[in-house]
């Protein structure tokens, strides 16, 4: 995003729109910080800019990625879907995606970044590479999956890098039995990054409503009892169940 400072009249109405922080006055006017910005379009939709001073500038990668991961109006050029958001379709809904099929399986969300303080890649990377390890599958209709150069390290395209999105999701299917190593190691990488991040935790339950992995997770001293959950009904699962009809017959 750009600000036309012939035009900027200095009033400073677009500086508290900025959901990182990056618009300030400079000697009169507003400006942008271009290296914090996110490609957001908050400020351009929202602030009204009484002159017309603001200016989406044509984004070219690396750059466009801050615009798709940050702009809802943005769409991701490398997945299939082409679609929007920061992770894949419906990434907590199992009915949906048919990602997990079995009790001994888990998939891990880890959503990078807030209105306020923002991601870098860099900081994505250092998640991505310590989960490697565990031998996970990163989900393939994922966008950050698609800046991943190497599945099996986790190491990310270095012309990335340092570029930085409003929020973007980490998504993988692991083995049960290695959950408790990955929330560890999830948890000390988190602590060195220079941002923020919430994670989510996908399983299947038995007809008895319960799973394997809960009273591990438990007493491994994670309080699962505050914190959100979401129980899917089933209400996805014929649209998921039409999405694999669909490709068995292609």
């Amino acid at each position: 995003m750009l600000i036309k400072s012939d035009q900027c009249i200095g009033c400073g109405q677009c500086i508290v729109f900025c959901p990182v922080g990056c618009i300030s006055e400079v000697n009169g006017v507003a400006a942008i910080n271009h290296d914090e910005c996110v490609e957001c379009g908050v400020c351009e939709r929202n602030a009204v800019c009484p002159t017309g001073a603001f200016e989406q500038e044509e984004l070219c990668m690396p750059r466009y990625i801050r615009k798709a991961f940050s702009d809802p109006l943005g769409k991701h050029e490398n997945v299939t879907g082409k679609h929007g958001g920061r992770g894949t379709e419906e990434v907590k809904t199992n009915d949906v995606t048919g990602t997990i099929h079995s009790l001994d399986e888990v998939e891990i969300a880890i959503e990078m970044g807030r209105p306020g303080i923002g991601a870098r890649f860099s900081d994505v990377e250092a998640i991505t590479k310590a989960v490697s390890k565990y031998g996970v599958i990163f989900q393939k209709e994922n966008p950050v999956t698609g800046y991943i150069k190497d599945l099996a390290t986790g190491e990310v395209e270095e012309s990335v890098l340092n570029e930085k999105v409003l929020s973007c999701i980490i998504e993988f299917a692991a083995p049960a039995d290695k959950l408790l190593s990955s929330l560890d190691t999830i948890k000390d990488t988190g602590s060195k990054l220079q941002t923020v991040f919430s994670l989510c935790v996908i399983c299947k339950v038995d007809e008895n409503n319960n799973t394997i992995i809960e009273s591990e997770i438990v007493n491994a001293g994670y309080d699962i009892r505050r914190t959100s959950t979401k129980t899917n009904l089933g209400l996805g699962r014929p649209l998921y169940e039409d999405r694999i009809k669909g490709g068995a017959s292609a």
